[in-house]
């Protein structure tokens, strides 16, 4: 093994650990690897929260998006609310 390598090691709770594996399972992922996941978007996003993340991947996907609507103040947004109507 590599040096900065670690083998990490905990005892749960056997039906929380089946009900976790089934879950992941559907989605085609493993256990380890989902937790790997969650770790790695844990340190990137500095919160463990997982709506926080989502929120933010939204943002990030909103950004990108040529086609968004941009306003320039929350009048604006009113205004178009209202038109709607």
């Amino acid at each position: 093994m590599k040096s900065d390598m670690i083998t990490c090691s905990f005892v749960m709770d056997r039906n929380m650990y089946n009900t976790f594996k089934s879950i992941v399972s559907k989605n085609g992922e493993n256990v380890k690897g989902n937790i790997v996941r969650y770790m790695q978007s844990v340190i990137r996003y500095d919160t463990p929260n997982a709506d926080t993340i989502l929120a933010i991947q939204e943002v990030e996907a909103l950004k990108k998006d040529p086609n968004k609507r941009v306003y320039n103040s929350f009048n604006e947004v009113l205004e178009e609310l209202a038109d709607s109507e």
